[in-house]
């Protein structure tokens, strides 16, 4: 099948998702994860690579953030080789993570304020 083949061949638009995903998480959690001392987190390993404040890290993965949105949305538009249903949803899944960090969902931090 095309779409099976599509998908094992691990295309840009899914990548591209994924990395949405790590890169929003990483913003989002920075603050928690710092107070219970774990490190591994992609805003505070920026820093350290790049000797920046995190304010300027932030900065940076939120460019990352911009040129991966961008990848999905000409992957969505160029990609022929898919039914069109199958780059939909890749598509909503995108902006279910915008969502999500945006918007919170409503349970695992009720409290959070909404972000610019």
């Amino acid at each position: 099948n095309q779409t099976t083949e599509w998908f094992k061949s691990k295309p840009k638009i899914l990548q591209a998702c994924y990395v949405l995903f790590r890169l929003e998480n990483d913003i989002d959690r920075y603050e928690e994860e710092m107070r219970r001392g774990e490190v591994a987190n992609g805003v505070n390993c920026y820093m350290k690579q790049h000797g920046v404040t995190k304010e300027l890290a932030v900065s940076e993965i939120k460019k990352m953030i911009r040129d991966n949105h961008k990848t999905v949305m000409e992957e969505f538009l160029t990609t022929k080789c898919v039914p069109h249903p199958v780059l939909v949803r890749c598509l909503n899944m995108v902006r279910l993570i915008k969502l999500y960090y945006t918007e919170g969902d409503g349970y695992t931090n009720p409290r959070r304020k909404i972000k610019d």
